[in-house]
């Protein structure tokens, strides 16, 4: 079984070949890494990670999207897997696609809705410079969403009352449900959009989006 000389090379041709597909994994220029390494992958990287796995075996504990590789087991909480809040067009911010939404399985993206404020009063959203976002199947349970390390900057979006502006939404097709696989099959699901109020109320706004092979 190779070790980590070998790894570190191949980590560097990945980082120049297919840069995203490591989200999360040890830098190449250590020299020496005897424990057991941690590689996370996107989701749509399921080839690359049978060839780390078949070549480095135990030394490497790979995840895929939100799942183990090869065993396909979540590593995601409960918590985590749950959508809370309110309707957003209750608290009176109506969301919509500024074009059709559709996203590569197994990919991120980001794309802009544009939300009216309703009310008579400016709402601000608290974002870390994009909303935040759950695919989901026709019942509204979370099949899907992005995985991996966020920046964490503290970025306000305001809307004055009778208003609308554009406000970016980050979308991940991370798969969540094992049987669907490491990535949201291609098909029309629902997407879920969360805003965070200042006021501290989490809204839910309900779009659909097109995931596309």
């Amino acid at each position: 079984m190779a070790g980590w000389e070998s790894l570190r090379v191949d980590l560097r041709r990945l980082l120049e070949e297919s840069p995203d597909a490591l989200v999360v994994f040890p830098g190449p220029d250590r020299e020496r890494y005897e424990k057991r390494i941690r590689i996370d992958l996107a989701a749509w990287a399921t080839d690359i990670a049978a060839e780390l796995k078949a070549k480095y075996g135990d030394f490497v504990d790979l995840q895929v999207g939100a799942m183990t590789f090869p065993a396909r087991e979540l590593r995601m909480s409960e918590f985590a897997l749950q959508l809370r809040g309110v309707p957003a067009e209750d608290a009176g911010l109506d969301v919509e696609p500024m074009s059709p939404l559709r996203v590569r399985t197994g990919r991120d993206a980001r794309r802009d809705v544009l939300i009216a404020n309703r009310t008579a009063k400016a709402e601000v959203l608290r974002t870390n410079g994009q909303l935040s976002s759950a695919v989901t199947d026709s019942s509204g349970r979370m099949v899907g969403r992005y995985v991996g390390p966020q920046a964490l900057p503290l970025v306000g979006f305001e809307i004055e009352p009778q208003q609308s502006r554009p406000v970016p939404v980050w979308i991940g097709t991370a798969s969540v449900i094992p049987n669907l696989g490491y990535a949201v099959p291609p098909g029309r699901w629902g997407l879920t959009v969360e805003l965070h109020a200042e006021s501290g109320s989490l809204l839910l706004a309900h779009l659909e989006i097109t995931i596309t092979p």
